[in-house]
């Protein structure tokens, strides 16, 4: 597929990186010749250096591409450039918009403005924390048909009954409304077969429907009830979103920033907030705002330095809860070496939604596509919910008779709301939501489960 990517900022680095993975060809649009050089040495990808506009986007082949993405830094700059693509022949468009009154009216009037799809990175990155916060035993918590079912992760400590249990005995002990999908072990990461007996220190994802999910963490007495008292900590863009799915969700929220302009802003848009004007880079500051009355604290500032210094600050204080957002990769494997939660990353939860965009458009026949797409567990796996098509040669034949490959693995089918585990004798009807896990990248529909 050619698609075209306007803005090589961190967002855009990301979903070249993700794209051109998958074997699309893609080329990279930005004005700075700084980040044409790094996508240069970092990406097999076509470049042009210079800015937006009719000429370059005819030099770019718009014409001949199938999709664009705009992702700088303007709102404005991205539903222009895929207006023009549009009118230029680009058969679809995706923009990035940020600011929440712009990201509102942009999604009203969607169809009017050609657009295909519209992200926003941080209104996506706290959906994720909110989701965390609301089910605070996981370490990430990913819905799938439309909430019917979820995918949870979780560390496994040392006192977890868990703790030298094969899979296979795992239904005797606690039913089978609950699979184990995968699993993390030091720098390995298993599709789990019967005889994988679990260690302290794995990192599960399991999959089920909420209740048995709920029902699952209370068997093994970690359960943890919703965090009711959040402070967050950076007022920018993903903490006001964050700030107001967590009061729409009935939590306390008490929002932490040094700058004043931001504080009134805040305050002025989320009236029912706390909202506290003070530099929280210091833990002291953290202290004297309450930080160990609190259920959780989101780390969110600007600087991924500062939030993952005062995560591993509250962690060491006993804080129930920490979640924080980095950027820049590196810091993910630094943050595990704290003993920390893997940390919210908004261009790669930006990369997963526009990469599940991409691989419906390529299920010509639009029947069995991609519902959804995640990837899971420091993206080693990806989880993919498939919507069943009537002439899927996988419909209406027992599990156990499909030829399906070796490094995929049905964790659930949903069907008329009710998530199934799914055994060998269980069928695949048209209509089902099947979630599947897999190494394979690339896959576009449900028949790519199958053996070529």
């Amino acid at each position: 597929m050619n698609i075209i990517l306007v803005g090589a900022g961190k967002t855009g680095l990301t979903l070249a990186r993700y794209l051109a993975r998958d074997g699309h060809d893609v080329t990279v649009i930005d004005r700075s010749p700084e980040r044409i050089a790094l996508v240069n040495t970092s990406l097999d990808v076509i470049s042009i250096c210079g800015s937006v506009d009719i000429e370059l986007l005819k030099l770019a082949g718009a014409e001949r591409t199938d999709l664009l993405i705009a992702a700088t830094n303007s709102d404005e700059a991205n539903i222009l450039c895929c207006m023009v693509g549009r009118k230029l022949g680009v058969g679809h468009t995706i923009a990035r918009v940020r600011q929440q009154n712009h990201y509102q009216e942009v999604i009203l009037l969607q169809e009017e403005l050609g657009l295909s799809m519209t992200i926003n990175p941080d209104a996506a990155a706290a959906g994720e924390i909110s989701r965390v916060l609301r089910f605070p035993s996981a370490t990430k918590v990913e819905p799938f048909a439309k909430g019917q079912a979820e995918l949870v992760e979780f560390p496994l400590g040392e006192k977890n009954p868990l703790c030298g249990t094969a899979i296979r005995e795992l239904h005797g002990r606690y039913g089978r409304g609950v699979l184990v999908c995968a699993v993390r072990r030091g720098e390995q990461v298993h599709i789990p077969g019967g005889d994988f007996v679990l260690h302290p220190g794995d990192t599960l994802s399991v999959v089920g429907a909420p209740k048995q999910i709920h029902s699952f963490f209370k068997s093994m007495d970690i359960f943890k009830r919703s965090a009711k008292y959040v402070m967050i900590v950076g007022g920018g863009h993903v903490g006001v979103y964050l700030a107001r799915q967590l009061q729409d969700m009935g939590i306390r929220v008490k929002m932490v920033d040094k700058n004043p302009e931001k504080c009134v802003q805040v305050k002025d848009f989320l009236p029912k907030a706390e909202v506290v004007c003070c530099d929280a880079s210091r833990p002291e500051t953290l202290e004297e705002e309450g930080l160990r009355a609190m259920d959780a604290l989101v780390l969110i500032t600007g600087s991924d330095e500062i939030n993952l210094i005062l995560a591993a600050y509250a962690k060491s204080v006993g804080v129930d809860k920490v979640v924080l957002k980095v950027n820049e990769e590196h810091f993910v494997s630094l943050a595990e070496s704290f003993g920390l939660e893997e940390p919210v990353r908004p261009r790669v939860i930006t990369a997963q939604s526009v990469l599940q965009y991409v691989r419906n458009m390529e299920n010509a026949s639009g029947s069995s596509g991609v519902e959804m797409l995640r990837h899971i567990l420091d993206g080693k796996l990806e989880i993919l919910e498939f919507r069943a098509g009537v002439d899927s040669p996988c419909v209406n034949v027992a599990l156990k008779s499909l030829p399906i490959r070796r490094d995929v693995l049905l964790a659930a089918i949903i069907r008329d709301g009710k998530c199934i585990i799914p055994g060998g004798e269980d069928e695949i009807w048209a209509g089902d939501s099947v979630l599947a896990v897999t190494t394979k990248k690339g896959m576009t529909c449900l028949d790519d489960i199958l053996k070529g």
